[in-house]
């Protein structure tokens, strides 16, 4: 039987199309393989998002097309957002792929293998947790960002459509359900005139086999009490709110197009901390965005010193043609935007050592990965504060447990990002 390799770079939304790639693959005879040396058939989904991510899109290209020439793979395929934002220029200067295949053009990819279009998913997460991609498409426009320029303005999913194949997740095994989409409150107002987010969560809520629903992307513009009413009330809600702020400086979003201001996003920190003691915040801030001046910054560092988010990502401006901020005057140069970024790191390190370490002798409910390679460890896993491959790790010292079981751990230690537990059940 022959066998493909597939490559998801990118973000979770990237991974939902690389999942109804792999389906179609997978009617059509092929076997996956994660040997690259032993793949017919290779296909690169990429990322076009931000510099760091064009350039990890053509390097795996390149090292892709280096194993076909040299081994037993046919065929090289790349798709995704990179394709879709420089489609002429790529198959132009990069001759080595065989088949460039647009965005989300599943009807092109059937035709390749010879099958039907499907856009059913085959599942490339570990089995006990999957992504639902609500909407696609951002109405956003913030000044950076190149994505409603790839990807189209705001595209919801009907809910009826949403939660048959939540039902249809759960029945495969699936306990935790991470929603996803360019902007999740914003879910609903293309094709019901409002937000309906908290009617959707509602919904996923009562379904069978779903025990832990993840929310990402809330943008801080469209947060509503209702939201934030919707996660406190609701137990299978993980109180964990992953809200991008970018900044906090009024100048700086007024020019990023956010939509949100300083005192606003106050509020809604505030609103969340008082609702829901427990709940868990993570955000990311762009540092050395143009017009970023040394007070700007200053103000953004006592933000995070006061505020003390328990999980934090710092990124540096990339410059993006065909945005608004390309042309901004007073670009700050790249060696003060990674100075300001390692500041702020180093900032949230100690904040993240100190929380961690507030948990040592408490329990919490813990969904177990994979078995570990670590000798000292029996476990690897995730609290309700752990997205996959974004946040920390809950290395497991003992117990007998299946990966998929959610189980109540007792941290027993911490380091700057991850926690260490023993099972007590």
């Amino acid at each position: 039987m022959k066998k493909y390799a597939i490559i998801s770079l990118g973000c979770p939304k990237n991974l939902v199309d690389s999942e109804v790639f792999a389906n179609i693959i997978d009617k059509s005879g092929f076997e996956q393989t994660e040997n690259l040396e032993a793949a017919n058939i290779i296909i690169v989904n990429t990322c076009g998002f931000i510099l760091d991510a064009k350039d990890e899109s053509v390097q795996t290209i390149l090292e892709m097309a280096a194993y076909k020439n040299s081994g037993k793979c046919e065929k090289l395929i790349v798709t995704g957002c990179l394709i879709k934002r420089y489609f002429d220029e790529i198959k132009e200067n990069l001759p080595e792929i065989d088949y460039l295949v647009n965005l989300k053009d599943f009807d092109t990819f059937a035709e390749i293998f010879s099958t039907q279009p499907d856009t059913s998913r085959k599942l490339l997460t570990l089995p006990h947790f999957a992504y639902i991609r609500i909407s696609d498409g951002c109405n956003n426009r913030c000044a950076y960002c190149a994505i409603p320029d790839i990807r189209g303005n705001l595209q919801s999913v009907p809910i009826e459509k949403l939660v048959k194949e939540v039902k249809y997740l759960a029945n495969l095994g699936v306990k935790e359900l991470i929603v996803t989409a360019q902007d999740t409150t914003q879910y609903g107002i293309d094709i019901y005139g409002s937000q309906k987010l908290s009617e959707l969560l509602r919904e996923f809520h009562k379904i069978e086999g779903i025990e832990w629903i993840r929310l990402l992307y809330l943008h801080p513009a469209h947060i509503s009490s209702e939201i934030i009413d919707t996660i406190a009330t609701s137990p299978k809600i993980c109180k964990y709110f992953e809200i991008p702020l970018q900044h906090i400086n009024d100048n700086i979003l007024q020019n990023m197009n956010r939509k949100v201001t300083k005192k606003r996003i106050k509020q809604i920190l505030l609103e969340i901390r008082q609702k829901i003691p427990n709940a868990i915040i993570r955000t990311t801030f762009i540092v050395g965005y143009p017009n970023e001046t040394a007070e700007n910054f200053t103000e953004l560092k006592e933000f995070i010193q006061a505020q003390k988010f328990e999980r934090l990502g710092i990124f540096t401006y990339s410059k993006e043609e065909d945005t608004p901020a390309f042309s901004q005057k007073n670009q700050v140069n790249e060696e003060t935007a990674e100075n300001r970024k390692d500041e702020l790191m180093a900032i949230q390190q100690e904040i993240s050592q100190n929380f961690l370490e507030s948990l040592v002798g408490t329990k919490i409910k813990v969904i177990i990965d994979r078995i570990s390679d670590e000798d000292d460890f029996a476990f690897e896993a995730r609290s309700y504060f752990d997205a996959p491959e974004i946040d920390g790790i809950v290395f497991i010292t003992n117990g007998n447990a299946k990966v998929g079981d959610i189980m109540e751990v007792e941290i027993i230690d911490a380091w700057e990002y991850d926690l260490i537990g023993e099972i007590t059940q």
